[in-house]
């Protein structure tokens, strides 16, 4: 019974939000690394899917797409499988991986609220709305700062990364909303997106020759192999499951505000990438938008009024417990 107890522990899902968190933050800043090392945005797709595939295909094969049926199946796996990767990373081999860290998750909450509006009649409160006025802010302040180059000469290639970024969130929340409207398994979505993205990839892949993979020294290659395929495919949505199953959906979600922050900071020792006035004002505005809009303050208000309320009236009773 303790064991059970210690696994549901406030501490170990605090613990797994985080982890979920440092995984999706580290993301952009290992992919783009890996973009200068060489490799192509195929390639960083095969080594996500070609893994996580194959790890998650006896559960295709066990229990199909798990009431799903294809064709939502491969909706969802163009908003969170291979398009969605070959897209975010060519967007990270043109802007730095600070911009795709907070532009990505801003755009995907606020295509998801949009879209949850319309497909499942689910109208964003005031407070929702307000925090996504924040967003736009920040996504705005981002793109202008990546708009420069040191040299202050206009940069296109950034502006069209940031683009491309817009366009992976609005793709991350197609997924998002499908999943939530067809009330998808997670661990189910999760194979079903990884193995039909393999299918798609594996063969584009092998075509292309995959040079930069082949070439590749070992411990770059495992360690790539490992994050893409592992950690990001399958150990992220393992830690923040847990961490909804503690905190619930809410307070979970919470978890995903600390992504953003997390790139801008890996960036700054990993690929040397120190953000400018502009770029910290655009993350500090995504951060709070974020905050605004999952209800966070709300959430914290709410915690420090239950607390409050639970506090002993009398200091010599707490000090005798």
């Amino acid at each position: 019974m303790t064991f059970i107890r210690t696994q549901t522990s406030p501490a170990i899902g605090f613990m797994a939000g985080i982890g979920a968190a440092l995984i999706w933050g580290a993301w952009p800043v290992l992919s783009r690394d890996a973009v200068i090392d060489g490799f192509a945005p195929l390639d960083i797709a095969m080594l996500r899917f070609g893994i996580a595939g194959l790890v998650l295909a006896p559960l295709i094969l066990r229990n199909g797409f798990g009431g799903l049926g294809a064709a939502r199946a491969m909706v969802l796996a163009a908003g969170a499988g291979a398009p969605y990767v070959f897209v975010t990373v060519t967007g990270l081999s043109l802007a730095p991986a600070g911009h795709g860290g907070v532009i990505i998750p801003c755009t995907m909450l606020t295509a998801s609220t949009v879209g949850a509006w319309i497909f499942l009649k689910d109208p964003p409160s005031s407070t929702r709305l307000v925090g996504l006025a924040i967003i736009f802010c920040g996504i705005g302040l981002t793109a202008w700062s990546g708009m420069r180059l040191s040299t202050d000469i206009w940069s296109p290639d950034a502006l069209l990364g940031d683009g491309l970024f817009m366009i992976g969130g609005v793709l991350w929340a197609t997924y998002t909303v499908g999943s939530r409207c067809w009330r998808a398994e997670p661990f189910q979505a999760t194979a079903a997106v990884s193995v039909l993205s393999m299918i798609i990839v594996l063969p584009i892949w092998l075509m292309a020759g995959g040079d930069a993979v082949m070439q590749a020294p070992l411990p770059a290659l495992a360690w790539q192999a490992g994050f893409q395929g592992i950690l990001v495919a399958i150990g992220a949505l393992v830690f923040y499951t847990k961490a909804v199953a503690v905190f619930g959906a809410a307070r979970g979600a919470l978890f995903a505000i600390l992504g953003p922050v997390f790139t801008v900071l890996l960036a700054i020792p990993v690929l040397g990438e120190v953000p400018s006035g502009l770029a910290v004002a655009g993350l500090i505005f995504c951060t709070s938008g974020m905050a605004v809009a999952f209800g966070a303050y709300g959430l914290a208000l709410s915690a420090l009024r239950k607390n409050t309320l639970s506090k002993p009236s009398s200091v010599p009773r707490a000090v005798s417990s």
